[in-house]
């Protein structure tokens, strides 16, 4: 009995060392899929405060991997703005309203003075036009495309010391 246990020893080694070495692995991030951000714990590529609310949240990853998450849309543009590298970057944006992510390309834009975003831009994005106007009126608002804020960041919010 002693030696068949032992004839299993080397087996059982080298499958947990082929398993530790598959788990050290990192797979490649997704190029359609926006970076993981861990609310939280993460900060903002920008303003450097945690990213705490999913609905404001951005994220880009760059033509070579590169990730940057943000915690307000606004964060999200200036960095584009002083970043020129980051031209050709896939970006996504969090749906103020829905559980999910939106290519800033296909998203429907939000502006208002009433909405209290992280870093106090007033921006948020929604998945469809319909929702997007009524979201508009309803706050006094302007509705807008990505293409037309990346072109006219918002100015720098006033800050408190």
């Amino acid at each position: 009995m002693a030696t068949v246990l032992y004839s299993f020893r080397p087996s059982w080694f080298y499958l947990l060392s082929l398993l530790l070495l598959l788990g050290a692995c990192r797979s490649a991030p997704e190029p359609d899929r926006p970076p993981n951000i861990r609310f939280g714990h993460d900060a903002c590529d920008y303003c450097r405060m945690l990213i705490g609310e999913p609905r404001y949240a951005a994220a880009l990853r760059t033509a070579d991997g590169q990730e940057r998450r943000f915690d307000d849309i606004g964060c999200l543009l200036h960095y584009l703005h002083e970043h020129p590298e980051a031209a050709d970057a896939r970006i996504w944006v969090h749906d103020y309203l829905q559980e999910r992510w939106l290519q800033a390309s296909q998203a429907f834009f939000v502006r208002s003075d009433r909405l209290i975003t992280p870093m106090g831009y007033g921006i948020v994005a929604v998945a469809d036009t319909l929702t997007a106007d009524s979201l508009a009126q309803a706050l006094g608002g302007t509705l807008t495309r990505f293409d037309t804020l990346r072109a006219n960041p918002p100015p720098e919010p006033v800050q408190l010391r």
